[in-house]
């Protein structure tokens, strides 16, 4: 399956940066966009996160979704944050369980791509402090003894279900991300993500396994990754418009 997301992303960004690059031939190269240093929130960005509910269908999951906005307030800075909900069922070797749960997420956007006139395109770093609130069931787990690896008593299987009900995570995350206007006000986007767990709860006998938003979690690392496949409108706001002609 990881094969299959690094396929889906180098597919995706090989897409976008070719039409970046259509764009930028195609545009009148004599002139490139002037900044504005001063506060100009013009744009409000409103989107899904294509990949989730797609990967939830095909694996029988429960419907996984993510909301994804933007303010843009400076010309190359925005205010960004995701809201999302996850129910991920996970069938190892040695334990099944669900985790179901929300997630928020509150940072900024800084693009990079210096436009030329006419152009809104995006290639972005970001940071976003993330909390999540989860439940985990465990459906069936398997304890192995190593020091009677080969005795007939070296497996343990518990197929009582075991609950795990209001935990929480906490993490922030560094991202590296593309945008490109597909048509008028409509973007196609990806970013890829670098998770890094500040805390989250743990059960008296059992450790957190998953993180809605933040995905696996393991003992010895607490680092995560992830990405996300977004389609987003832009709504262009004119406080700065009406001020000006007042």
């Amino acid at each position: 399956m990881k094969k299959k997301q690094i396929y889906i992303f180098i597919f995706s960004l090989f897409t976008t940066t070719n039409i970046v690059g259509q764009e930028i031939i195609n545009k009148d190269n004599d002139s490139v966009a002037t900044k504005k240093k001063l506060l100009n929130v013009d744009r409000l960005n409103i989107g899904l996160d294509l990949y989730k509910p797609i990967y939830s269908n095909l694996n029988n999951d429960n419907l996984s979704y993510e909301i994804v906005a933007s303010l843009r307030i400076f010309e190359d800075f925005s205010i960004a944050s995701e809201i999302g909900s996850q129910d991920k069922y996970i069938e190892d070797e040695n334990v099944n369980f669900t985790s179901t749960g929300e997630y928020f997420k509150l940072g900024f956007d800084y693009n990079l791509f210096n436009n030329w006139i006419g152009m809104d395109n995006s290639i972005y770093l970001g940071m976003r402090y993330a909390t999540s609130s989860f439940n985990n069931k465990i459906d069936s787990y398997t304890l192995r003894n190593p020091d009677s690896y080969w005795s007939d008593n070296n497996v343990f299987n518990n197929y009582e279900t075991i609950n795990h009900s209001n935990q929480n995570g906490n993490w922030i995350e560094f991202l590296v991300g593309i945008k490109v206007e597909t048509i008028k006000n409509l973007y196609l986007g990806i970013s890829l993500r670098l998770n890094r767990l500040l805390s989250n709860t743990t059960p008296n006998n059992f450790s957190n396994l998953y993180i809605p938003g933040f995905n696996k979690v393991t003992d010895d690392n607490s680092w995560g990754s992830g990405f996300n496949y977004t389609l987003t409108y832009s709504l262009p706001l004119s406080f700065n418009k009406k001020a000006s002609k007042k």
